[in-house]
């Protein structure tokens, strides 16, 4: 209709021109002007048009878990959360804290308190209030067991949360802890809304990983199984510079990395992350994409349940690790895109420290086997992925394992499926694990798979390593007040592991990721995590 009324308005304007032109034939007068006018042009400001917004088109590689921030351990799952939900702090790309939906923090000086400031008229994506009393709902329900959330542990390390007034909240640990403010920057501190918390409360059957009720940008619209997870822009967002910038965005689980990569290159997601490393140099030359490769928190391994027989043996457990040429598995499954694992944390981790590496050799190995009495080897059943990545990882390594007698059965599961198997904690053996600490520091990094009360189920330490000894060094370093000496502690906690073995240590992969170029305003962390809420298309 509006180019209608346009079209009529110019045959008008023309019909005006043709008019005055007539009338500029009638006689000429004698009279003088009166005055002599200076002609007129008008200033006119350009008219400011909105942008159209566009559909964003994002491929990860597996389907999330879940969306509720409380019961979810998986990367795909929090790039979901990521734009739906929000927590008192986060983290920049480059790891540093900044405040969300706090304005301010301090901790006393024993570092038992650490005291919010809260911003006001945030509202969540059901309309209801954010205060303070919402961040302890929040917080008291996913750190009390019996609700059964996945993330229950992550936040044992506090013993109350007082509500000092609407806007102020203190979290009080029970002991010294000076990774607090890191934990609660963590994408499992963030908040949900009180009435989806009491709803989960009267009928625990209430399924709250389909409802993520929080104050991103974002809100939820649906969650169709192995096809997408698709969200719009949240009109009342409390952050004018932070609404969202695109029409939609939505999340299609692609487990053929290949499969991702061609679906980028034809337009039609735009963008994609983990980016099989074999595809980066030939997207780097493709016009209409970028690449971007840079460090990472992320560790690659096999655990191994040490409280079977056949790994009791450190020395059984060294031999595995000599067995296994990390360098050439570099190679061949990420192009040369990272780096030997020679900690049990990635050199971008805080407190990370370097251990002397386990040199490939298979003679040493084949030795420490026979040392252990296991010279004529072992059967062993290694727990994968589904995904490329890992199944070219374990089949390889079940390959190298092979060499020294030790005869490996690869099966591949569906991630969630994998990850509910190892959380109940029944016949595993040898898994493929991949870990990245969303904290960015070595408390999350190390106690999570090492610490002798995370064995399932339920928790992360699917190996069953126990080591009373380690776990007085994670709760030293955790109430040192002094930075240099937590490091020196992390550093003798990292000896510690690397010397016991009870992973194979694998590698540390390069961050890559890649986008159609027209897509702008998406920051990387070296968690591996992509930040979409500023994303927007030319």
């Amino acid at each position: 209709m509006k180019s209608v009324r346009l079209f009529s308005f110019a045959i008008m304007f023309v019909l005006l021109l043709i008019v005055g032109a007539c009338s500029s034939d009638k006689p000429a007068t004698t009279e003088e002007p009166t005055e002599t006018k200076e002609p007129v042009t008008e200033n006119k400001e350009p008219v400011q048009q909105e942008p159209t917004l566009k559909p964003l088109v994002v491929a990860i590689e597996a389907e999330p878990t879940s969306l509720d921030p409380h019961n979810a351990t998986d990367t795909n799952s929090a790039t979901v959360q990521s734009v739906l939900l929000e927590g008192l702090l986060a983290f920049d790309e480059n790891m540093n804290l900044v405040k969300v939906l706090a304005t301010e923090y301090s901790f006393n000086e024993e570092a038992t308190e650490i005291t919010f400031q809260l911003r006001e008229g945030v509202t969540f994506h059901d309309g209801t209030a954010f205060n303070a009393e919402v961040v302890k709902v929040n917080l008291d329900f996913v750190r009390n067991r019996d609700n059964g959330m996945a993330r229950a542990s992550f936040f044992s390390f506090i013993d109350e949360v007082v509500v000092n007034n609407d806007y102020s909240v203190t979290v009080r640990s029970k002991e010294a802890n000076s990774a607090m403010a890191s934990y609660l920057a963590h994408s499992a501190a963030a908040f949900k809304s009180v009435d989806e918390i009491n709803k989960k409360i009267d009928n625990p059957e209430y399924n709250a990983d389909r409802n993520p009720i929080g104050t991103g940008p974002f809100k939820f619209l649906e969650w169709r199984d192995s096809a997408h997870v698709k969200v719009v822009p949240f009109d009342n967002y409390w952050n004018e510079d932070g609404k969202a910038k695109v029409e939609n965005i939505t999340f299609k689980p692609v487990v053929e990395a290949s499969t991702r990569v061609n679906m980028l290159k034809t337009g039609e997601v735009d963008i994609v992350f983990p980016l099989p490393t074999l595809s980066a140099d030939e997207l780097e030359a493709d016009a209409n994409i970028d690449v971007f490769t840079g460090s990472s928190t992320e560790t690659f391994y096999i655990g191994m349940n040490v409280s079977l027989d056949k790994y009791k043996d450190v020395r059984v457990r060294k031999a595995m690790n000599h067995a296994v040429n990390k360098d050439s598995l570099i190679a061949l499954v990420l192009d040369g895109y990272g780096q030997v694992l020679d900690s049990a944390i990635a050199p971008a981790v805080y407190g990370y420290a370097q251990q002397p590496i386990y040199e490939y050799d298979q003679g040493k190995a084949k030795e420490l086997l026979a040392e252990a009495g296991q010279e004529g080897g072992f059967d062993a059943v290694l727990w994968t992925r589904n995904s490329t990545e890992f199944l070219t990882v374990a089949e390889n390594v079940a390959i190298q394992l092979g060499a020294i007698g030790i005869n490996v059965d690869v099966q591949a599961y569906e991630t969630g499926t994998l990850f509910d198997m190892l959380d109940a904690g029944d016949g595993t053996d040898l898994f493929i694990g991949r870990w990245s600490p969303g904290t960015g520091e070595a408390d999350w990094g190390l106690r999570p798979n090492f610490a002798s009360d995370r064995i399932p189920p339920n928790y992360n330490n699917a190996g069953y390593y126990i080591n009373e000894d380690l776990d007085q060094l994670f709760n030293q370093a955790l109430q040192s007040p002094d930075p240099d000496e937590t490091l020196r502690i992390y550093a003798e906690a990292q000896k510690v592991i690397y010397d016991d073995a009870p992973w194979v240590f694998l590698y540390v992969p390069d961050t890559i990721i890649a986008k159609r170029n027209e897509l702008k305003g998406i920051t990387v962390r070296a968690t591996g995590a992509v930040v979409l809420t500023g994303a927007w298309k030319e």
